[in-house]
């Protein structure tokens, strides 16, 4: 009796054939952002180089303001079948005969080239300016007239540095005597030079390291005829003569003569721009 009570009671808690009540899922989302509500910005890129590639030092062609030009080409002698030459002089020691070599110039409408020192430009301006006035070609003879090989001077060298100074600033002094540079004209000191010498002429501007065909060698002491024999005999077509204005030279003396042999001998006079230029 029991038995069938219990079994009873089990029939009527669950209906024959029905199926378990599937309870839905829920599926829990985290609510929506607001419309204004943007997501937060990426970190930004960094500028910086990464360690392990630091920047390139800058080398020396790149802090270089202009390239430089090619090395001076040395004159001594220009190539030419006119019968012309070309009468320079330096000027680096004393006064000496500037004003006189100037007279005999402009009595003879000789035009000529001066070899000058930024420091005796400094000391003569009034010669300087004259000899720009007169249509004379200048170049750049230094400022002190240092050797700068020291081949036939004392002291030590001059470093690249130096030498670049020694020229800017004698052109500087002669520019503003006469309103105009010394390039591309140059002139070594005692003719004193070597590769690197014309480098760095040619860095600078100047196209031409203008060295001579005949010394007068007045600067020995030979005397005026000495030194007018010298030169006649020596002189060819397109030679450059070299002369000195210092009081120890007696080039001056001897420059007269000199001047009327050449044209006797069927030669006229031009300066170093002339001879090249033609």
């Amino acid at each position: 009796m029991l038995r069938t009570v219990l079994l009873a009671l089990a029939l009527a808690g669950c209906p024959e054939g029905s199926q378990p009540v599937a309870v839905p899922s829920t599926t829990v989302t985290s609510p929506p952002l607001p419309a204004t509500t943007a997501p937060p910005p990426s970190e930004p890129p960094t500028t910086q180089p990464p360690p392990t590639a630091p920047p390139v030092p800058p080398t020396a062609a790149a802090t270089t303001t202009a390239p430089p030009g090619p090395p001076a080409v040395v004159i001594s002698r220009v190539s030419t079948s006119r019968r012309i030459v070309a009468l320079t002089f330096d000027a680096g020691a004393d006064r000496g005969f500037g004003a006189g070599i100037l007279d005999v110039l402009e009595r003879s409408e000789v035009p000529a080239t001066f070899g000058i020192t930024g420091k005796w430009a400094a000391a003569n301006p009034d010669l300087v300016r004259r000899m720009a006035g007169a249509g004379h070609v200048i170049m750049n003879h230094t400022y002190d007239h240092r050797s700068y090989t020291g081949v036939s001077a004392r002291p030590a060298l001059l470093s690249a540095e130096e030498r670049r100074s020694d020229l800017e600033r004698t052109d500087e002094v002669i520019r503003s005597l006469t309103g105009h540079s010394t390039r591309p004209w140059f002139r070594a000191p005692y003719g004193d030079y070597d590769a690197s010498v014309n480098a760095l002429a040619g860095s600078l501007g100047y196209r031409y390291h203008v060295h001579w065909t005949v010394d007068s060698l007045g600067w020995q002491g030979l005397s005026a005829t000495a030194i007018a024999n010298r030169c006649l005999e020596r002189s060819v077509p397109g030679a450059i003569l070299l002369f000195h204005v210092g009081s120890a030279s007696q080039d001056a003396a001897a420059l007269p003569s000199i001047i009327a042999g050449l044209r006797d001998r069927g030669y006229g006079f031009g300066t170093v721009a002339d001879l090249i230029g033609g």
